[in-house]
């Protein structure tokens, strides 16, 4: 089979061809000689009309034209050679640290319909397995990874007409801010797996382990001098989460520390939480940083706040819990050995209510989390075709599970080189040897014609 890269390129020599093929219909002789009288002002040259005639003049220049053309405008399109491919294409995206159960993973996924209608069809080809790092941190990449996949399937496989993706996800994520920002980029609906089973759980309902007791120790900005607690004990406190007064600091499933002392460092959860606001390891931000919201486990908690630290780099052992409205860290959780240490970068100023209201539950709910749990649902989507997909896909794109091959060809992720890469200077090579086969077929026409007309003289 053979395709272009760029077809219109090719149908603009095509055309061309057609044009030369049409003027070799049209041949150039010399009209009956016809005896006038005295009319001496008709100048003494060879008469010439231009007729119409049946077959084309001039064969063999005519196909020598028509080759330069065509393999000049294979070339400059980027023709390709390859053999019919499937139409339909599946993609499955899992994470990395599933690997190690890689065939139970694939097999559960395919099972569950995952490929429903594309590995069955005679059409489709086998699901394309993707193996993706951070997809357990923001199933976004899931996505980027599936459109450089389609880009690449639709480059090599120029039959291809429609692929579909599923995405295999845990049951909670660090972020979706991702998958938000990439998800109109998939011109259909996803189909979304839980890693746990085949059937996807809701967890929409919020976090997904209840969150251990709370004990507070360091230094103290009171808030209530009465009961001698501060602004961020009287938080924890007012939503049950204080661990009793008579048990000791190692009990207590997270401990947050408020200052210089040390404390529960046997604690499954240490919260570093100094009253500055500036953890260690974090640089001072810039004099009067205000930002408007810090935002955690999906809730917004709204506040004229004031930066005072910026975070360190994130990695695979560092990520961020907590974001500020401007997407910076706002908070972090560190792995250590089968424990952590969450940091917070939040200055509460003494007397304030603003951890007292209702939106601070996201924030303070995900610091109470076991060490590990993401703090936030994974994305879910209904494949139903009766369903309305998300707002954040294009109108354009139905609820049909077959993304179209064209979309990313015509986003020019498809290479316009030719393939086989010797395959354009082959076709510039016969080009050349066409137009100088060209000249050549036409010094011996005219040599020929200059021979009959000096032996036509001669008679």
């Amino acid at each position: 089979m053979i395709g272009f890269a760029i077809p219109w390129i090719f149908g603009v020599a095509s055309a061309a061809a057609m044009a030369i093929t049409a003027l070799h219909f049209l041949s150039v002789r010399q009209p009956r000689v016809i005896l006038l009288p005295t009319a001496r002002f008709v100048p003494e040259r060879d008469a010439r009309a231009v007729a119409r005639q049946a077959k084309p003049s001039d064969v063999p220049l005519l196909v020598l034209r028509v080759i330069a053309l065509l393999a000049a405008g294979g070339a400059l399109a980027g023709a390709r050679c390859a053999e019919s491919g499937a139409t339909r294409s599946s993609i499955l995206v899992l994470d990395q640290t599933l690997r190690a159960d890689s065939a139970a993973s694939v097999a559960r996924a395919v099972t569950s319909g995952a490929a429903a209608g594309v590995a069955g069809a005679s059409d489709a080809a086998l699901p394309t397995v993707l193996w993706v790092n951070g997809v357990a941190n923001d199933p976004g990449v899931a996505i980027v990874a599936a459109i450089r996949e389609s880009a690449q399937q639709a480059t090599m496989n120029p039959s291809l007409a429609a692929l579909s993706l599923t995405v295999v996800m845990p049951q909670s994520v660090r972020s979706r801010e991702g998958w938000d920002a990439w998800r109109g980029q998939w011109p259909a609906s996803i189909r979304v797996l839980s890693s746990g089973s085949a059937a996807a759980a809701d967890t929409s309902a919020g976090l997904p382990t209840a969150p251990g007791r709370v004990w507070v120790v360091g230094a103290r900005t009171v808030v209530e001098p009465a009961r001698g607690l501060d602004v961020v004990e009287a938080a924890f406190a007012l939503r049950g989460a204080i661990a009793a007064r008579g048990s000791a600091v190692e009990d207590a499933a997270v401990v947050v520390q408020r200052g210089g002392a040390g404390g529960g460092e046997r604690a499954a959860v240490v919260v570093h939480w100094p009253v500055s606001g500036v953890p260690t390891g974090w640089s001072a931000a810039p004099a009067m940083d205000s930002v408007g919201a810090v935002t955690a486990a999906g809730v917004a908690l709204v506040a004229p706040w004031v930066r005072t630290a910026l975070p360190p780099v994130l990695s695979d052992s560092v990520w961020a819990i907590a974001w500020w409205s401007d997407g910076v860290a706002a908070a972090v959780e560190r792995t250590r050995g089968t424990s952590c240490v969450r940091e917070v970068a939040l200055a509460v100023a003494e007397g304030s209510d603003v951890l007292l209201s209702p939106a601070a539950d996201g924030l303070l709910r995900v610091l109470r989390v076991p060490c590990g749990e993401r703090g936030i649902p994974a994305p879910r989507e209904n494949t139903n075709a009766s369903t309305r997909l998300p707002d954040v896909v294009a109108p354009a794109a139905n609820a049909n599970a077959f993304a179209s091959a064209s979309r990313f060809r015509e986003a020019g992720a498809m290479s316009r080189a030719t393939r086989p890469q010797w395959l354009a200077t082959a076709l510039l090579a016969l080009a050349l040897v066409a137009l100088l086969a060209e000249q050549i077929v036409r010094h011996e026409s005219a040599a020929t014609a200059a021979g009959a007309s000096a032996g036509a003289s001669v008679s």
